[in-house]
């Protein structure tokens, strides 16, 4: 089996793990990693640049999948330098719905993927199940994520708020140094349904990401949703 070339953009407390991840495994080739700073070179098993040499990278390695890993704004400059035979995992969030469909306007192979572990787009199809079932009931969305997450609330807060046709609030919790929770609640004046789900560690994202770019890299060129992952699509 050809190993699936990938590079890596981002390297903060996720995209390291995420990196590394790929690093270790036999499907792919972790061609590239790219942070904002200078890197440490003690600090990886693989090479590191930093953003300013990435089209440099891109001529002279030509990965088949970018996994994103870093902010709205990066990921919109980023992706100037992408051609068409190049799909890229946008594993960002915080995008503006006018961010959103600039992406959709790109002649790209796009996966926009906030909530790219499996578990949260389970419970996306539970609430959808619930919602259609129980449609009378009041719901709340509450997540929780570590003290320096900075948008608030999530993408995948928002991603789970959509699953609703009705508006439904989000009360975002930025504490210690918690992973990932997100919390759904149905209510009605006698009884309610809680669903959560919870990250116990960031290796969950780089799971999701492998998932993601291996289905990416047999699709043609598009904008997709993670959705479509598991709606067999």
């Amino acid at each position: 089996m050809q190993k699936i070339k990938v590079g890596l953009l981002g390297l903060g407390r996720t995209g390291k793990i995420v990196a590394e991840s790929f690093f270790k495994d036999e499907r792919f080739d972790l061609v590239f990693a790219v942070k904002r700073t200078p890197p440490k070179i003690q600090d990886y098993n693989f090479s590191v640049e930093t953003r300013d040499v990435l089209p440099k990278l891109i001529k002279e390695f030509q990965p088949n999948i970018i996994a994103d890993f870093t902010t709205p704004e990066a990921t919109l400059e980023n992706i100037k330098n992408l051609t068409e035979n190049i799909g890229i995992v946008i594993a960002t969030t915080g995008f503006t719905d006018k961010q959103i469909d600039e992406l959709k306007m790109q002649p790209l192979k796009i996966l926009y993927a906030p909530n790219i572990s499996d578990g949260i787009n389970i419970l996306m199809s539970a609430c959808k199940t619930i919602d259609r079932l129980w449609p009378e009931a009041d719901v709340e969305i509450i997540e929780q994520h570590f003290k320096g997450k900075k948008d608030a609330p999530s993408g995948t807060a928002k991603k789970i708020a959509n699953v609703f046709e009705k508006k439904v609030p989000i009360h975002a919790v930025r504490v210690g140094g918690i992973v990932g929770i997100h919390k759904v609640i149905f209510a009605r004046p006698n009884q309610k349904i809680i669903i959560k789900h919870e990250s116990f560690s960031k290796e969950v994202f780089a799971e999701g990401a492998k998932r993601a770019v291996l289905w990416l890299h047999k699709q043609e060129p598009g904008f997709y949703e993670i959705s479509e992952i598991f709606d067999g699509k």
